[in-house]
């Protein structure tokens, strides 16, 4: 059996059967067959995901771990980047889950088209200097979701002001946060690819943000490596009802993660463009401030969990912060009148 150059870490939350069948199944039709495949379920209680994926656990380049105790979403995805403590002195019982020197995620209810694996190998190794690749993919709508259009206009926008191919990661970040830093245009972590090595050196995912944590990797990704966009439909990401972003969506959580991720982004970049950054993240804040009444408008929940240091900003600045409460607030009463 050939070395794995991709470990696939698959993190599980109450995967139904039949999604966590297709995402496995397109993992084992892939072109390519040098991939382990690392299944991380967290401790779920309704479904039995070992069950599910019994029959796969048959081929060695695949393994099944349990948490003790449910983690959450951010402290799963690092878990899945962690050796077991006491690993198996046999080194023919399975491959190595940590080594390959390439990391790609895929959610149990995602599927990756047959050639993913070998295209994205391609351009990664064709292309030394980037440490981040984006896949296109398709979006599969099941059930009720009100948030189902904004996937249709995240393409359309995609399609207009994304250039296919190689950006200097600096750079591309610097324009991605004159736009707000959103929407999230290098992806959801099924249809992103990284290096090895860049892990290694941006640390683990922010384990207390609900919502923007894959963004936020991004762009700690972005300030020490390059990107490329790989405009090919590779894969379809399931959009449904039970999926942690409509979940969030619902109960109001992650509204002020871009805070947080302007907060530590801008420190980092050259003074000369701290000031546009600054402007950008005004108006960013300006825009959850608005979403956040609009919620409240509506009846929805609304919580700051994973806001970080929200509380601390708007005490050390009360005057921006008060005129944008302020501004939102007005727009409120006049989307109450007419």
């Amino acid at each position: 059996m050939n070395t794995p150059r991709v470990n696939i870490y698959m993190p599980a939350y109450e995967a139904q059967k039949e999604h966590i069948e297709q995402a496995i199944e397109s993992v084992l039709a892939q072109s390519v067959s040098d991939w382990t495949l690392l299944i991380q379920d967290d401790c779920s209680q309704k479904e039995d995901v070992r069950a599910h994926v019994a029959k796969y656990l048959s081929d060695p380049r695949i393994t099944y771990r349990r948490n003790e105790q449910n983690l959450g979403i951010g402290p799963n995805w690092n878990a899945c980047l962690l050796p077991d403590p006491d690993p198996n002195p046999d080194p023919n019982s399975q491959l190595d889950h940590w080594s390959a020197p390439f990391i790609q995620y895929l959610f149990h209810d995602d599927a990756l088209d047959s050639k993913y694996l070998e295209r994205s190998l391609e351009v990664m190794e064709q292309n030394p200097t980037v440490g981040i690749l984006s896949v296109d993919h398709r979006y599969e709508v099941e059930g009720e979701v009100r948030t189902a259009p904004a996937y249709d206009a995240l393409r359309a926008y995609k399609k207009e002001h994304l250039k296919p191919g190689f950006h200097h990661g600096r750079e591309f970040l610097l324009w991605w946060a004159d736009k707000g830093l959103q929407p999230n245009v290098i992806g959801e972590p099924s249809f992103v690819m990284l290096q090895r090595e860049v892990v290694e050196q941006v640390g683990p995912f922010h384990e207390s943000m609900p919502q923007f944590l894959d963004c936020e990797y991004w762009i700690r990704c972005l300030l020490v490596t390059d990107w490329y966009y790989l405009d090919e439909e590779h894969g379809s990401f399931r959009v449904h009802p039970a999926a942690a972003s409509a979940q969030n969506e619902a109960m109001g959580r992650g509204l002020y993660d871009r805070f947080d991720c302007f907060s530590k982004l801008i420190p980092e970049l050259p003074k000369d463009r701290q000031r546009e950054a600054k402007r950008a993240f005004e108006q960013a804040f300006q825009g959850m401030v608005d979403k956040f009444f609009g919620r409240l408008g509506s009846g929805k929940k609304v919580t700051t969990q994973g806001s970080g240091g929200l509380k601390s900003y708007c005490m050390k600045h009360p005057v921006f912060v008060g005129k944008a409460l302020f501004r939102g607030a007005g727009r409120r009463v006049l989307r109450k009148r007419v």
